[in-house]
């Protein structure tokens, strides 16, 4: 596996209190991991300037490449990630003029009457560099803290997949030497049969991770097991992917069993619910 560790911060009271899913991180982690990266942790916190500021100086002693966090660049006063960060590195909290000005041509409204809230949710870190948002107002923050990047993202999935697939992803893949294929099967065993073979296949097979996911047995009560394949190229990674179903397959017939594809699992919630997140 990779390497380039990276974390991944959501910041929410909605969040913490169980009221909204954390689809961005499910996202995140997924997009992460297939350019090369290896997501080493997730985080949730509320919307608390403290409590930011010590999962932000945790995470930034663990010393990852990137930091990705998302949410709490709002414009109502629980949202604390830029309050957070300023405080942390002890550099000020500044308006980036770009985006006012794309906010003022956006809405129509002249800049010196912007209401006070675009203003809020225009706010960056000094020094830091700031990414216009495709989709929306809050721009993305990017901070380079020794050999950690942090980005600050806003909240809502739909500006977070927007942001990512623009300007994140390719900074990322950039520093990776990696990549990832994965594919999901399935098989007519319960994970007590089916955790042997498995074991041996990635036992056999470097680079490669399986997990039997006994918490979504379909209908028919067949077993899903996720396949995710590492290597330089998704070529060669799709190409131990073949090789783990096909070792997989030999191993399940000895026992009597059977391995079959399954069929693509559902879009992340995320990517079509964007409702689910506040806005920002």
């Amino acid at each position: 596996m990779s390497n380039l560790n990276v974390e991944i911060i959501s910041v929410g009271n909605e969040l913490c209190l169980g009221r909204v899913q954390d689809t961005n991180s499910f996202w995140l982690a997924d997009k992460v991991t297939r350019i090369g990266g290896t997501v080493t942790r997730i985080t949730c916190v509320r919307d608390d300037e403290e409590e930011i500021c010590k999962v932000l100086e945790e995470s930034l002693a663990r010393r990852p490449r990137f930091i990705l966090m998302t949410g709490g660049l709002g414009p109502t006063r629980d949202d604390k990630t830029i309050e957070a960060i300023s405080r942390l590195t002890k550099k000020q909290n500044v308006i980036d003029e770009a985006t006012i000005t794309k906010t003022s041509e956006r809405k129509g409204i002249p800049k010196g009457k912007l209401p006070p809230h675009y203003k809020r949710m225009a706010r960056t870190i000094s020094g830091a560099e700031a990414y216009l948002n495709p989709v929306g107002v809050s721009p993305t923050t990017v901070l380079e803290m020794e050999r950690t990047t942090i980005v600050a993202m806003p909240g809502p999935p739909r500006e977070v997949q927007a942001i990512f697939e623009a300007y994140i992803s390719g900074m990322i893949a950039a520093e990776s030497k990696h990549r990832s294929y994965s594919r999901r099967i399935v098989v007519d065993m319960v994970e007590s049969e089916a955790e042997p073979l498995i074991n041996q296949v990635m036992s056999e097979i470097a680079d490669i991770y399986m997990k039997p996911l006994i918490s979504q047995y379909t209908e028919n009560g067949l077993l899903p097991v996720e396949i995710v394949a590492f290597g330089e190229d998704e070529d060669s990674c799709r190409i131990t992917v073949e090789e783990a179903i096909r070792l997989l397959k030999g191993l399940a017939s000895t026992k009597g069993g059977r391995v079959e594809e399954q069929e693509t699992p559902p879009k992340i919630r995320g990517e079509i619910d964007d409702h689910q997140h506040r806005g920002a």
